[in-house]
């Protein structure tokens, strides 16, 4: 959300309204501003980890639509600069290889309302999630040398996944812990069950390692490889399997980015639930339940779990279990004059283009097209927030159970700050940092009033090895209604 983006993409704490849904329901309950009933349409966000940026915005607006349209053949062509600066950028310090993120996410409808000292809600989110990982001698046939052995890395991994979610939200006050404790503070419990609709769907794993010991003239080469998919990305792999190009099978197989977004190919269930102990002070009586008194003044410690449950895919489903592999080539392996953007469909074609070798046809007979589940991508959540009248300072921390599309187990911190110098225009900004990634700058406003809200928000991504400076997101929330 626009929120949540601006303030560094955390939410566990203080995302309050439908949205809470997908971060956690148990902030349906916290009355942070006066309504009972809130009402929005179209909120997005969205942003990405660039291979290359561009400070120019018309460029780097291009540059973003690579990422999530299907893939075309000469847009991504590295010249010998570009991929200096590719090493220069994502492989400092001898790293042997790069994770990167391009992500949309849409709540397209949300209503959540308080009744009884209960809260409900109702929300429909659609998100498109792409992580990939590249090792570092796709772009450099310079060698790491690690304890005497010379290493060259050309891992390449691409998780693609659509989910179209429908959530039904509730949050109360658990009674019992309650009443252990102060009057003014309250200890709140959510739970969101949610129906999935999944759309287009792709995990490819290929490891691909070559290692040399000095003095040695013997070169030892090991593969992974494994592969699952489900629609117009399986058509092209068995487009492709039976001969045709990889250029024509993904060009006669994809279709664009907004109509792969309406093919199902799967569905799932699924629930997120969270915790949150709020402690008011001062003046704050909110807790009291006072007439819905606003609350001001408050501590705030959650904790959530996301993505609680798993997908099943039966439509255009292709898979391939693991398979490992070694041999002692002759030469190690030459570098690729373009560069890996996990744009749907640039897998099949970029192995093809600059593989040493080639996964896909020499397990061609091993495929299989029988129906397959994968978990949804779980991560667990924690934060604080401390709120003193018109300022809100908070943190928050993330990690996943597993490497996908929308998450890894790489641990994020996200700091952010709210300051309102008018009660209806909210300042915000935050940053969020991980390892092996660029921090992240994010700034974004709104104009609340009494009865609706517009949301705005971008996020600039500092590159940590260069002085480059790139906008790398932004949010957007139409209008939002309070009644």
């Amino acid at each position: 959300t626009p929120k949540n983006l601006a303030l560094g993409g955390g939410g566990t704490t203080y995302i309050t309204d439908f949205n809470a849904n997908f971060y956690n329901p148990a902030n349906l309950l916290i009355n942070d501003r006066a309504r009972v009933v809130d009402i929005g349409f179209l909120s997005s966000g969205s942003f990405f980890n660039g291979v290359l940026n561009f400070e120019d915005l018309n460029d780097q607006k291009d540059n973003y639509l690579r990422y999530f349209n299907k893939f075309e053949s000469g847009e991504f062509s590295a010249s010998q600069a570009e991929r200096d600066l590719i090493i220069d950028t994502h492989y400092k310090r001898d790293r042997l290889s790069s994770f990167h993120q391009a992500r949309f996410d849409a709540t397209t409808f949300g209503v959540n309302w308080i009744s009884n000292n209960k809260a409900y809600s109702i929300a429909s989110r659609t998100r498109v999630g792409s992580s990939f990982e590249t090792g570092r001698n796709w772009y450099t046939d310079q060698l790491v040398v690690n304890d005497g052995i010379s290493i060259s890395n050309q891992d390449i991994v691409h998780r693609y996944q659509v989910l179209h979610e429908f959530s039904i939200g509730y949050s109360e006050s658990v009674k019992l812990i309650n009443g252990l404790s102060s009057r003014l503070d309250n200890f709140l419990i959510g739970i969101a069950p949610k129906f999935i609709l999944a759309g287009p769907y792709q995990n490819i794993e290929w490891r691909n390692n070559y290692n040399q010991q000095n003095g040695s003239t013997e070169i030892n080469r090991a593969q992974v490889f494994n592969y699952q998919s489900a629609g117009n990305l399986s058509a092209a792999t068995q487009a492709y399997l039976s001969g045709t190009t990889a250029n024509q099978a993904t060009d006669m197989s994809l279709e664009s980015f907004q109509d792969e977004l309406t093919n199902i190919h799967g569905f799932g269930i699924g629930v997120d639930v969270g915790f949150t102990y709020l402690l008011t002070f001062g003046s704050d009586l909110s807790t009291l339940n006072s007439n819905r008194q606003r609350t001001q003044n408050s501590l705030r410690l959650s904790f959530s779990i996301n993505d609680l449950g798993f997908v099943n895919y039966n439509d255009q489903t292709l898979y391939l279990e693991e398979m490992n592999s070694s041999s002692e080539p002759q030469n190690f392996p030459t570098i690729a004059d373009e560069y890996f953007a996990g744009a749907p469909g640039q897998f099949l074609n970029f192995v093809d283009e600059h593989g040493d070798g080639n996964p896909f046809t020499d397990y061609s007979t091993d495929f299989k097209t029988a129906s397959f589940s994968t978990l949804l991508p779980t991560s667990f959540n924690g934060g604080v927030l401390i709120e003193l009248n018109r300022i809100k300072i908070m943190g928050d921390m993330s990690i996943g159970i597993s490497n996908n599309a929308f998450n890894s187990t790489r641990l994020i911190t996200s700091l952010g700050t709210e300051i309102r110098p008018l009660n209806f225009l909210p300042l915000r900004g935050g940053l969020q940092l991980g390892p092996g990634l660029p921090g992240s700058f994010n700034a974004g406003t709104a104009i609340e009033t009494k009865f609706w809200d517009l949301s705005l928000a971008v996020t600039v991504s500092a590159r940590s090895f260069t002085t480059a400076t790139n906008w790398s997101g932004v949010g957007v929330a139409v209008l939002q209604f309070h009644l």
